[in-house]
């Protein structure tokens, strides 16, 4: 299974996939920063945004369900993908792998995505990219309806164990489908 974690830049996706890699049994992380790392190193993306590059989006979709072919159990995959037809690409392509994958936006208002992007310190050099992207990525998940949204208000252990619940109760439950607009 895969739990795709998505929100804003600087929400605590990464975070709370770190925290979710102990509460979930089995749960490893893939970040798919690094394949735009790998791929930057030999070409440039023309609007210097990796996710841009069809490649990547191709590599994520093809690496995502190998781990999960090969290396069963659950991986984590933080990564915000706020352009609707990315987001599209890379979960229907996973999808059509026949490949479970579980997708969590992680939500907070502006205000305290601000607040907390100017808090971090450990990564102080995405505060403005962050910033520039806060106004489209409110926007893309203001209107997502097939994804579970959880408030990353609370401190990031309730966030972690709200995901964990949300994704082991769909585990048992997997009739009820997943996805659904419904709040934290």
């Amino acid at each position: 299974m895969i739990v795709w974690l998505n929100g804003a830049f600087g929400v605590g996706k990464t975070t709370t996939a770190r925290l979710l890699t102990g509460a979930l049994p089995d749960a490893r992380l893939f970040d798919p920063e690094f394949l735009g790392s790998m791929l930057t190193a030999f070409v440039t993306p023309p609007t210097g945004d990796f996710q841009d590059l069809p490649l990547w989006r191709h590599l994520v979709v093809q690496t995502v369900t190998g781990l999960d072919r090969h290396h069963g159990g659950v991986w984590i995959v933080p990564m915000s993908l706020l352009d609707p037809a990315y987001r599209a690409e890379i979960l229907g392509g996973i999808r059509a792998a026949d490949v479970d994958v579980r997708e969590v936006v992680l939500t907070l208002p502006e205000d305290r995505l601000r607040e907390r992007i100017d808090a971090d310190q450990v990564e102080a050099g995405a505060r403005g990219w962050r910033h520039d992207h806060v106004e489209r990525a409110l926007a893309t998940f203001a209107s997502v309806t097939d994804a579970r949204l959880i408030d990353a208000s609370a401190p990031p252990e309730q966030v972690a164990d709200a995901v964990a619940a949300h994704v082991r109760a769909e585990t048992r439950c997997p009739a009820s489908g997943h996805g659904g607009r419904q709040p934290g």
